[in-house]
């Protein structure tokens, strides 16, 4: 009976040793990644118009941040992210199929992003917030 519980004891450590080397690299990673990672959604006006915009940002397994622009007022299409920078707490981005580019910044809680659209000769506010 004393075999039986030690080889219990011993299985259960394996099994949480185990089970550490499989997750600790990816929650390492989790907790490594970007404050800008995730879905961020907002609106702005232009043209007596208002427009949402949902950002899409990921993690490439290289280590590259990417991202993705949908207007969902205009098209459920999402546009790719030609050229992205986040340094701190700045973020520039540009999207050539459309000719834009935004430059915005964090707020202290690091769920709003305020900033500005630049696209056809018009400079446009948008500020876009953490989607839940």
């Amino acid at each position: 009976m004393k075999n039986v519980s030690a080889n219990r004891s011993r299985l259960t450590a394996i099994f949480v040793l185990a089970l550490a080397v499989a997750v600790l690299p990816s929650l390492l990673h989790a907790a490594d990644a970007p404050a800008i990672i995730g879905n961020w959604e907002g609106s702005m006006s232009a043209g007596g118009q208002s427009f949402r915009i949902q950002l899409h940002f990921t993690l490439s397994k290289e280590g590259a941040i990417t991202g993705t622009l949908v207007s969902p007022d205009q098209s459920e299409q999402a546009i790719p992210v030609d050229k992205l920078e986040f340094k701190d707490s700045a973020l520039h981005f540009e999207i050539t199929a459309i000719g834009a580019s935004y430059d915005g910044s964090f707020d202290k809680t690091k769920d709003e992003i305020s900033g500005q659209w630049k696209q056809s000769g018009q400079t446009l506010a948008l500020n876009v917030k953490r989607a839940k």
